[in-house]
């Protein structure tokens, strides 16, 4: 798709023509519902009156940072890594080289807790004397790395530069029991090789020494003897310096049973963070400390890494494309997370060097490189797709407040990122796979809720007026979670766009309140009664000729059938949810109204009358709806005049035969009812239940004798064979 704002050098692929008609609103909220990402929160509870909110603190939460305690293992400073840093109980942090104190060793022993691969790594290194320790920058590596010299004797320890060559590593170096080379990077300038390894085992064995390596794997050492380091399980790492920094076990055991500390461990946090909650949690008092403070903890270490990624300027462009791509896509397929994050990667390279269209390099880092940057993980599940099911590596952030912290990060404090992101929205937005389309609509739902001007002018209104109905079906998604965010502007949005002069607009609003009826039914159905109105005569027809047996086509003049499915399908939606009981109430009161509410309410209940359990049985809805309903009080069935202003709500039950009394005696929809009635007898031959219901029902619409001709005729032509039931609108 090509816009003024997207030349088309910016485009990511050719698109198809877009489709003549909008997906069908069933369709819609299923796709939605199925893709929606578990960091919103309430997913289960959507267009149902569940809670709003993202997860994470983005709504009505507080930015804290991270001041005071102490930290030990890896901690990740900008282009450069601080092997390990102590607090100031323990002197002053260590610098790229020089000797490691006997003080810092003795705490660290202290409070180290081995992992799984420790006593492997030890004998390598004793039988080596160079040990090459891989793992994760934040797993404690160079903690360990530590320890396994202190555990083969070393007393003094030195730090080596890792900006050194391997020829020079022990060049010039004071000599000592061992040596730890903390972060190293190969590359083509210098790379490590065995006959480095080789060279630097026999100056070891000279000087009685070890020399631990610690580095992420890559493809230049995978030919290299290694040890991939594994952290301990977190509680462990927390106990040991808790025990560390408290006067007793017993406390400690304590402070690891309260549950904003148990949701924290589940998170997986890495070392850093760990030690650093070990300090804030050792100054917990229950008489003094709020429990939200600990469970504030979390949110305050996930943006003080977002900020360290985007504002360090060395992280490479690409890197930090997959990061955003990643929390657009998080718990989904890595595969499409790479493959979005290399279009947004275009898009970001074009604003940095315009005009000048570098192309993508099909090779970059590593897949396990890749989710430790990120924090993230990779786990074999299945995905659900129109094929059946397919296995898939799905990538996670391990923290899932980090979607929505680094999305909101991106989009307000990094406002030249815009047009690139915007664009990338744009050109995703109208992707075939449900999946992407639906991720789009909950990241613009983000966006909106954190900076609602800047989405509404580069997305969400753009999309609300294309011609492209899939852009207006987006629009009316991102709208709908974005209340569920708690944009409050929404209903006043809506209302804007209801009564807006462009028909597309009109159809998104629409759309958007078929989602959001159970949580405005009010405001729902009195855009509906508007939308009614403000249809032509030709229009009208059209609502009738959806159920017509006939098939004769509507009268001539100019007509927008878009509108009039949009408004049927999104009126029916909101008499299934529910606010049924709110919906039907409307629906009765509108057959006395003008001739367009009178259309739409039964063209609405005749549509909703045909849909079915998702069973065996099958059950129409609402003649279930019917038979569960109590009966009302005895007098006999009130004609529709009565129920326009009733004392009270009317039963269930009244409100239901009063819409089938109608029907069956308009002219227009006469045969549609008779039509749904056939296909519910039908359906029910070998069902006693339901044809039960349904002897119960005829009762009650068989008031007069003339009701009684009809529908008997209606249930020998049945035994007999008659017409068809006619299809569903939009099927």
């Amino acid at each position: 798709m090509t816009t003024a704002a997207e030349p088309p050098e910016q485009q990511d692929e050719p698109q198809e023509a877009p489709p003549e008609e909008p997906q069908n609103a069933f369709e819609a909220v299923q796709e939605l519902l199925e893709h929606v990402p578990d960091s919103f929160a309430g997913r289960n509870y959507l267009f149902a009156g569940g809670t709003p909110g993202f997860g994470g603190d983005l709504i009505g939460g507080d930015r804290h940072t991270v001041s005071g305690g102490q930290v030990h293992g890896d901690v990740v400073t900008g282009p450069k890594t601080t092997v390990y840093q102590f607090g100031s109980a323990f002197g002053t942090p260590t610098h790229a080289s020089g000797e490691v104190t006997a003080q810092e060793l003795d705490f660290l022993a202290q409070v180290f807790q081995s992992g799984p691969a420790f006593g492997r790594a030890r004998n390598q290194l004793a039988e080596h004397r160079v040990l090459i320790l891989t793992g994760r920058p934040d797993s404690g590596r160079s903690s360990a790395a530590l320890m396994l010299l202190r555990a083969l004797g070393a007393r003094r320890i030195r730090n080596l530069d890792p900006d050194v060559s391997p020829r020079e590593l022990l060049t010039g170096v004071e000599q000592a029991d061992g040596y730890l080379l903390a972060d190293y990077s190969t590359s083509s300038s210098r790379p490590l090789g065995r006959a480095d390894l080789d060279r630097l085992r026999e100056s070891l064995a000279k000087q009685g020494s070890h020399l631990v390596i610690t580095t992420t794997r890559s493809r230049s050492i995978r030919d290299l003897p290694t040890v991939d380091w594994e952290p301990p399980e977190p509680w462990k790492v927390l106990r040991t310096h808790l025990r560390a920094l408290q006067d007793g076990p017993l406390q400690a055991e304590k402070l690891l049973a309260l549950e904003p500390v148990q949701d924290f461990l589940a998170q997986s946090p890495p070392m850093r963070e760990l030690v650093a909650f070990a300090a804030k949690l050792s100054e917990y008092s229950s008489e003094t400390t709020e429990s939200s403070e600990l469970a504030n903890f979390g949110h305050s270490v996930v943006q003080e890494q977002v900020d360290q990624w985007f504002g360090n300027p060395e992280l490479d462009i690409r890197d930090k494309a997959f990061l955003i791509s990643l929390a657009v896509f998080d718990h989904a397929p890595y595969t499409l997370a790479a493959e979005c994050a290399d279009k947004l990667f275009r898009r970001l390279e074009t604003i940095r060097t315009p005009g000048r269209p570098d192309g993508i390099p099909p090779f970059g880092s590593s897949v396990e490189d890749r989710m430790a940057l990120a924090r993230a993980e990779l786990t074999e599940e299945t995905e659900q797709t129109p094929w059946g099911p397919v296995p898939q590596r799905m990538a996670s952030f391990l923290d899932p407040r980090t979607s929505p912290t680094l999305l909101r990060e991106v989009w307000t404090g990094h406002p030249s990122a815009r047009p690139a992101i915007t664009g990338w929205l744009n050109a995703l937005a109208i992707d075939t796979r449900a999946l992407v389309r639906t991720r789009v609509a909950s990241t613009t739902a983000l966006l909106a809720s954190v900076d609602l001007s800047a989405a509404m002018s580069g997305l969400l209104t753009p999309w609300s007026g294309a011609k492209d109905f899939r852009l207006c079906l987006q629009a009316a998604n991102s709208l709908a979670l974005a209340y569920h965010a708690g944009t409050a502007a929404v209903p006043r949005i809506l209302r804007s766009w209801a009564g807006d002069d462009n028909a597309r607009r009109r159809w998104t609003a629409i759309r958007c309140y078929a989602l959001l009826g159970p949580l405005l039914p009010a405001q729902a159905l009195e855009a509906f009664a508007l939308a009614a109105e403000r249809l032509s005569a030709g229009e009208l027809d059209q609502l009738a000729a959806k159920l017509r047996l006939d098939h004769r086509a509507p009268a001539a003049g100019p007509a927008d059938h878009h509108q009039v499915l949009g408004l049927l399908e999104a009126a029916e939606l909101l008499l299934l949810s529910a606010e049924a009981g709110q919906a039907l109430r409307s629906l009765v009161g509108w057959l006395s109204g003008p001739a367009a509410l009178r259309q739409l309410a039964l063209a609405t209940f005749l549509t909703a009358a045909q849909r079915t359990e998702d069973t065996a049985a099958g059950r129409p809805l609402l003649l279930d709806w019917y038979a569960r309903s109590p009966r009302p009080e005895p007098g006999g069935v009130p004609s529709v005049t009565m129920l326009t202003a009733p004392e009270g709500p009317a039963p269930v039950r009244t409100l239901l035969v009063a819409l089938w009394r109608t029907a069956l005696e308009d002219p227009h929809y006469r045969d549609a009812a008779l039509g749904v009635l056939r296909g519910w007898l039908i359906g029910a031959a070998d069902q006693p239940e339901t044809t039960a219901q349904l002897t119960e029902l005829f009762d009650d619409l068989a008031v007069t004798e003339r009701d009684r001709q009809r529908l008997d005729h209606l249930v020998r032509t049945v035994r007999t064979g008659g017409p068809v039931t006619p299809a569903l609108p939009g099927r």
